[in-house]
């Protein structure tokens, strides 16, 4: 039994905006308004500084996960094949001298360093060695930080130390601690910074371990990566790299986070300087080639991994991996996260987020969709990569051969044109609500050398031939000129496919041409094919709902309705905007036999919504239709009703439903499924009054009937159901 809907329509139009891609948000801070995180408290300073007995627990062995060496970077004093690593001893790579047994603080309380920093204290002891709290006396007593070095004896390490001095010195970013001085004392260099309050990600995560709560909330700990990227995206136009984030190194300072311990940071092209990092945090292939954006970015993704789920990160299978959503009940539950984190930490830094503004954004879109969900608010939200949902503008523009109540790959938007490409005027210039002359434009206009065979241009043309191709079978005619389309085909190749390829050729990780081949897949009744592209696509967007919504649609369209379902519900509860969801969920609901369901789909739909009218005739012929089953209830006719008396329908559509509900109604009344008393759009609910409800319906149906054997078969059923009398 099909789906009862809200009708066809009759042409189609899109509406396209200028965009750039691979760009990011402007929004910083913690939370972007959407997860209220409650302030850090900023204490007493003084009262950090270690106690005699916490300085006796660091003594020891520096863990094995923090052993590198601070010449080359590469892992040192590790455990091989069941061997315990050495504490002392040579890299084995460049045969630099390392000692990780942690010595006992070499300041003391009271001292003075450089004459300028009285010592009041370790604070905690680092890769690189002690950090100590002290007050400058030169300025205010304000209060610093003084981090040493792990070896004071070890040349490579304070050459890495006198070259932070050299560059560090140009680093002013809120969200990172200032470094203020370096200088040598008793023949040992110390870093002078500024003193970061608050606590750090690693001290907040250990407290709630410890008290059983387990990890961090999950939209707390994305909204403090959040907070923290536009520190990245800053390091990183000036060329350095952080190297070593990890919870620890993240500092909530009242409501902001803060950077701290920059003796990491390096410049990206610098080849000769010491790589410090943390295992399980760096990505794999630093040691070999080096630091770079790419993996910078991967201990990003790595820290937000280590904050929201327990497992072992730092050694065997889950070094350079994650937790499966099998594994992890959280990655199945928030499907985009998952997705967030696997190209974070891609193995292959190619695959990884490629700017700090790409990853803040799409990370934004991921805390966007939880906190919409988990609050049952959900947003509408515009994509700078893609256009709008398409269900609004088909229904209004009435697009021919469209139907709401079957899966149709028009629903989805179009990648949105980069507005810094040469030919976006021209490329937004063309005819949006007809594909056929856009498609000649473009052809005429590489032809005459007007624009560039860019991959920005063979995008878009694959799109306009694309819908070409569905207007062809929905024998449209282009532009009042049937000849248009063939035309298109004589002068266009008339294969995207091939389109596509050359553009993947050109880049192969331009996704847009994932998309539309995927689109391409659905037009060809290849679902499974599409299905698979477009989870690449999401992958690599997980934060847009575009690409979950394309994989709802495929799976429709495979006949996965809980999983389509599943997608649906997820999109609609998060972003408003796209009513095609709604609509899609309905259609899955109505094919796992749930009316109940279906109903409150397009419930759904927002009043602020061009979709909403259709919605709401869609809910009520649903309600009529009473599932599949056949047989609605009376409450289901009486919402129907109500339905429908609220409605501004013409009389045409009045006169359908206002029908089919008093036919319906008249079947339980005979078979005794409804018992009188009710009424129903102004008539009482028995038999007599119903049949001349229904005979005053039909003969008005007659009257606007458009051709004569449509007003016979009216009248016809009017007679037929006259009341019956004694004469």
């Amino acid at each position: 039994m099909k789906l009862p809907g809200a009708g066809t329509a009759t042409a189609r139009s899109r509406t396209t905006t200028a965009a750039s891609g691979r760009t990011g948000s402007n929004r910083s801070g913690i939370g972007a308004g959407l997860v209220d995180v409650p302030p850090t408290v900023v204490g007493d300073p003084a009262a950090a500084v270690m106690s005699e007995e916490k300085i006796r627990r660091a003594l020891g062995i520096v863990p094995e996960e923090e052993r590198i060496c601070t010449s080359c970077g590469l892992p040192v004093g590790r455990t091989i094949d069941g061997v315990e690593g050495r504490v002392k001893g040579f890299c084995t790579n460049c045969r630099t001298k390392f000692d990780f047994l942690t010595n006992e603080p070499s300041l003391r309380q009271g001292e003075l360093v450089a004459g300028q920093y009285e010592i009041l204290g370790p604070l905690a002891h680092g890769g690189m060695g002690w950090i100590y709290l002290g007050r400058d006396r030169a300025v205010s007593n304000r209060w610093v930080v003084l981090k040493g070095l792990l070896n004071e004896d070890d040349v490579d390490a304070a050459a890495a130390a006198v070259a932070e001095r050299q560059f560090l010195a140009q680093i002013e970013h809120g969200n990172i601690v200032n470094i203020y001085n370096f200088v040598t004392h008793r023949g040992s260099g110390y870093i002078v910074m500024e003193m970061v309050g608050g606590e750090s990600l690693n001290s907040k995560l250990k407290e709630r371990q410890r008290a059983g709560s387990g990890s961090l909330p999950i939209a707390e700990a994305i909204a403090y990566i959040i907070g923290i990227l536009p520190a990245f995206g800053y390091l990183h136009g000036l060329g350095l790299v952080y190297n070593d984030l990890k919870p620890a190194n993240i500092m909530a300072v009242g409501d902001e986070v803060k950077l701290i311990d920059v003796g990491a940071v390096m410049q990206i092209q610098d080849q000769k300087a010491a790589i410090f990092g943390t295992q399980g945090f760096q990505a794999p292939e630093v040691a070999e080639l080096g630091p770079s954006i790419s993996s910078d970015l991967y201990t990003v993704g790595r820290t937000l991994a280590v904050l929201i789920i327990r497992f072992v990160f730092h050694d065997g299978s889950y070094l350079y991996a994650l937790p499966t959503p099998e594994e992890e009940p959280l990655f199945a539950k928030w499907e985009s996260l998952y997705r967030f984190l696997l190209r974070a930490t891609a193995y292959h830094r190619d695959d990884r987020f490629q700017s700090a503004e790409e990853m803040s954004e799409q990370l934004l879109g991921v805390l966007r969709e939880i906190s919409s969900i988990t609050h049952g608010r959900p947003r509408a939200s515009a994509s700078r990569l893609f256009e709008s949902d398409q269900l609004a503008n088909l229904l209004v523009s009435g697009s021919e051969g469209y139907d709401s109540t079957a899966p149709d790959w028009r629903v989805l938007p179009a990648a949105r044109v980069h507005e810094e490409d040469p030919d976006a005027a021209f490329l937004l210039g063309l005819p949006e609500s007809d594909p056929g002359r856009a498609a000649t434009a473009i052809s005429n206009a590489l032809s005459s050398g007007q624009i560039l065979n860019s991959d920005e241009v063979l995008l878009r043309l694959a799109w306009t031939l694309m819908e070409v191709r569905e207007l062809q079978r929905a024998q449209v005619k282009i532009n009042a000129d049937s000849s248009s389309a063939s035309m298109v085909l004589q002068e266009v190749p008339y294969d995207p496919q091939q389109i596509l390829q050359q553009v993947e050729q050109s880049n192969p990780w331009e996704w847009r041409a994932g998309w539309y081949r995927a689109i391409h897949h659905l037009q060809m009744n290849l679902p499974e094919a599409a299905a698979e592209g477009f989870s690449k696509v999401w992958t690599e967007l997980p934060g847009e709902t575009a690409p979950k919504m394309a994989v709802a649609l495929a799976a429709e369209l495979a006949g996965k309705y809980e999983r389509s379902l599943s997608l649906y519900e997820r999109v609609i509860s998060s972003d408003s905007s796209y009513v095609s969801a709604a609509f899609g969920l309905a259609r899955c609901n109505w094919n796992l036999s749930n009316p109940d369901g279906v109903v409150a789909a397009y419930n759904m739909v927002p009043t602020s919504s061009a979709a909403h009218y259709d919605a709401q005739l869609a809910a009520a012929r649903a309600l009529v239709a009473g599932g599949p089953a056949g047989e609605p209830t009376l409450e289901e006719l009486s919402a129907a009703s109500q339905t429908i008396e609220r409605l501004q329908l013409d009389a045409a559509q009045r006169g359908e439903l206002s029908a089919e509900i008093y036919e319906r109604a008249l079947d339980g009344v005979r078979s005794g499924r409804m018992a009188d008393g009710a009424q129903l759009l102004g008539s009482e609910l028995n038999e007599n009054d119903l049949r001349a409800a229904l005979e005053k319906t039909y003969r008005t149906q007659a009257r606007i009937a458009t051709t004569r054997p449509e007003r016979i078969r009216l009248v016809d059923k009017a007679n037929a159901i006259r009341k019956r009398t004694l004469f």
